[in-house]
């Protein structure tokens, strides 16, 4: 009996990793990751059989198994999500032009940045706000690009680090901006924050809480893991609760601290990514992505990765 021929799967479309990824200086930015050189191999030998995965440098690997504190099976599972969620979204992840028109708007309505300083433990603190509190200005999944633009940036600038503590500054929010926001597009970025961001994130702080914070969370937390739950940490009457898990001295000098003046630091990122970042993420447009021409199987969608989307459309404010 003739025994069946073998079947090998097409190469993968970008057959040498771009070492200019995650880290745009270069592989240096894994130098403090823990994880065994053996257990990357065994990422990328699972990866080449994976022909729809792009091939990726070891340091992209390394923050990978880092994010997962090492876990191989989690960590497969982090860069499947990752590349699959990156090529279903495209209003997040595609055409990401540093000039263009909704990334500049954008970064008029909010205010994105990267402390300076870490936590003594070693965790960069990143502060998100509005800095535009019209309500009819905000684009809500443009604000989101932004947002991760920027996220990749801050990983790239900092390379293996022991986490991350994001702070959520609810100032000048209202309740018009509730149905300014996209729930698919909300849905989206919560799966990918808590299933794909290859970071370990330590904390999530959402200070000067407004009176409708009951409404803003039932939004949110119907989509948030009990991991990602368990991070939140509200501040309703001032910093002080805020103070005990970070340094005040670390913060910008608007909350008190010895950092820049948060527009400032949004407008040193803002020039970083305008000229350092420019090409970096044009050439992540074509690279970070899936080929599901070359998927094992059956395709993946946005409804597979996201949920399906239709019961997410209305917002009700009571």
């Amino acid at each position: 009996m003739t025994p069946p021929p073998v079947i090998t799967p097409p190469a993968s479309k970008h057959a040498v990793p771009n070492p200019r990824f995650p880290f745009i200086d270069g592989p240096d930015g894994a130098a403090r990751a823990t994880c065994r050189p053996e257990d990357v191999q065994l990422i990328r030998l699972w990866m080449k059989r994976q022909p729809h995965l792009p091939v990726i440098s070891d340091a992209f690997i390394t923050l990978f198994l880092h994010s997962v504190y090492n876990s191989i099976e989690q960590a497969k599972a982090t860069i499947e999500t990752y590349f699959s969620a990156r090529t279903a979204a495209p209003e997040f992840f595609k055409n990401r032009d540093c000039f263009s028109q909704d990334v500049q708007f954008s970064y008029k309505t909010v205010h994105l940045t990267s402390l300076n300083q870490t936590t003594p433990e070693g965790y960069r603190v990143l502060l998100c706000r509005l800095s535009d509190h019209e309500p009819s200005h905000l684009h809500f999944s443009d604000v989101l690009k932004a947002f991760f633009m920027f996220a990749d940036i801050c990983i790239s600038e900092d390379g293996v680090i022991p986490g991350y503590i994001t702070i959520f500054d609810l100032k000048g929010v209202m309740l018009g901006h509730l149905p300014r926001i996209s729930l698919p597009s909300l849905k989206k970025f919560m799966v990918y924050i808590q299933d794909a961001h290859p970071v370990r994130l330590k904390a999530v702080h959402l200070i000067n809480c407004v009176p409708f914070m009951d409404k803003i969370l039932a939004m949110v937390k119907p989509l948030m893991k009990n991991e990602m739950i368990n991070l939140l940490q509200l501040h309703s009457n001032g910093l002080d609760t805020l103070f005990k898990t970070i340094p005040e001295e670390i913060m910008p000098e608007d909350y008190g601290g010895k950092d820049k003046h948060t527009a400032e630091l949004h407008a040193d990122y803002k020039k970083l990514m305008e000229t350092k970042y420019v090409d970096w993420l044009k050439e992540e447009d074509e690279q970070l992505r899936t080929n599901e021409d070359l998927r094992i199987g059956s395709k993946s969608t946005q409804s597979e990765l996201f949920g399906m989307e239709g019961s997410f459309r209305k917002l009700a404010i009571d």
